[in-house]
């Protein structure tokens, strides 16, 4: 949902400076657009008004400096142009930009089924070199989709939605849900958690083109997913043809939808110049459905999620194993006796506390999966949450998200106040602080992390637990 929708809901406009006549567009999950006229220079514009309230200050200022960036991007002929971004005086953010009448691709699709290869073949060359003006003006999309592809008055098709990007690791960021994604469109790498890359991108815009000829995407995924090991096989899919779509363009889309971002079309001029010449084309293969169920690793790349230090990694295509710092390896914990403890912890009067600071970036909830976490090396890295208890799991970790985990009978009595409050160091107040709980592998065993956040505080550099 951008520029042009047609999900309508009753709404109270908010005043925007230089803007009259606000009416509802559309609306979508994180965010409603208004057509505005702008009295100043006589011009109807579309206005994309988030619902997050954007409170910490460092917020603010990444929304600003990314919608900054996709202002630059505005020269392109297909990005929608950026007129102007700021704050609403109730502290959402909105962006102020260039009003498509012609609706979307997605609305196309609905309307005149699939397209041509010729014609998805011509937007993909246009949207690719849209894509990699990005990339190199260092602004990545994240959520390439038909509905984010938007048609002005003279038919020309046109990237939307580049501004809002930073949205996702804004206000509620520190949990990212399955509503900040698309999932037949996001690649492998994102429901790892693993940092967007252009490569995350080209997977994306090749997803778009696949869908415009085929009328649905290469790899649909159901939601929610019941367990990893369906999501893994869903995205380690060959890319099946579609009747009558020339093999070049085919080949060309396969190989943009690697599951491994390694092997993936590296950028999306490469994506650009094989849909203008298919002799561009790399002679490596289209790649084959699996022969076995488990892959290998690919450590560098951004298809596995790799959370260091004792965390589970989940990799796409198959398997879970136990990682440490160097990364992955055997678990160390021995059942029973003296050294029967979990990772991070130590024995204290309150059961298992934290023994060495153990921080992490962010918290993921996927609807019928466990929640999962992504550990930073250090907690003098920014994060937002860090562990100050825990304790071994009687079984497997409960397909829950992170706060249902915490109010489990196993863990309600260990992820308290008091016991955040029992470990906190001296010198730190914890009075108020968020709490949550993420469970873990370890070798044939799994554990919880109670993990606590302080409210408004963002993405920090300190720690308040272990030594």
């Amino acid at each position: 949902m951008s520029g042009c929708g047609t999900k309508l809901r009753r709404v109270t406009a908010p005043h925007i400076p230089g803007l009259t006549a606000l009416r509802p567009l559309g609306a979508g999950g994180f965010a409603t657009v208004y057509t505005a006229h702008q009295a100043q220079l006589g011009r109807d514009v579309a206005v994309k008004i988030d619902n997050r309230v954007l409170v910490d200050e460092r917020d603010r200022r990444r929304f600003l400096r990314e919608a900054q960036a996709a202002a630059k991007l505005s020269g392109h002929p297909h990005v929608v142009g950026v007129h102007d971004a700021n704050i609403t005086a109730q502290g959402t953010p909105y962006i102020v930009m260039e009003l498509c009448t012609g609706g979307s691709l997605a609305d196309q699709l609905d309307n005149t089924g699939p397209l041509h290869p010729d014609q998805v073949r011509d937007l993909g060359i246009k949207l690719a070199d849209a894509l990699a003006a990005a990339h190199q003006a260092g602004v990545l999309h994240r959520d390439i989709k038909p509905g984010n592809i938007l048609v002005d008055r003279y038919g020309t098709p046109k990237l939307a939605d580049f501004g809002l990007a930073a949205l996702l690791d804004a206000q509620g960021g520190s949990t990212v849900t399955r509503d900040a994604l698309s999932p037949s469109y996001a690649p492998p790498e994102a429901f790892a958690m693993a940092e967007p890359t252009p490569q995350a991108d080209v997977y994306s815009l090749a997803a778009t083109l696949y869908t415009l000829l085929a009328g649905k995407p290469p790899r649909p995924v159901p939601w929610p997913i019941t367990s990893f090991d369906q999501l893994g096989e869903i995205l380690r899919r060959p890319v099946p043809a579609v009747p009558g779509v020339p093999a070049a363009l085919h080949e060309a889309l396969a190989r943009a939808l690697h599951p491994d971002a390694n092997l993936r079309t590296p950028s999306a001029a490469q994506l650009r110049d094989e849909l203008v010449d298919p002799m561009r084309m790399p002679t490596v293969p289209v790649p084959q459905p699996p022969k076995r169920k488990i892959w290998p690793l690919v450590a560098a790349a951004g298809a596995v999620v790799a959370i260091v230090a004792g965390v589970l990694i989940w990799n796409p295509f198959g398997g879970e194993q136990k990682t440490n710092a160097q990364g992955a390896g055997p678990s160390t914990t021995q059942q029973g006796g003296a050294e029967d403890i979990p990772p991070y912890l130590k024995k204290c009067d309150s059961g298992f506390c934290i023994e060495t600071s153990t921080c992490f970036r962010g918290i993921t909830n996927i609807g019928g999966m466990p929640a999962v976490a992504r550990k930073v090396s250090s907690c003098s890295d920014l994060h937002y949450w860090e562990a100050f208890a825990g304790g071994w799991l009687s079984g497997e970790i409960p397909a829950v998200d992170s706060d249902e985990l915490m109010a489990s009978p196993e863990l309600k009595d260990v992820c308290t106040a008091a016991v955040m409050k029992a470990n906190s160091r001296p010198t730190v107040d914890t009075t108020g602080w968020e709490m949550s709980a993420v469970g873990f592998k370890d070798g044939t065993r799994n554990y919880f992390l109670c993990l606590a956040s302080q409210p408004e505080a963002g993405e920090v550099v300190t720690s308040a637990f272990g030594g």
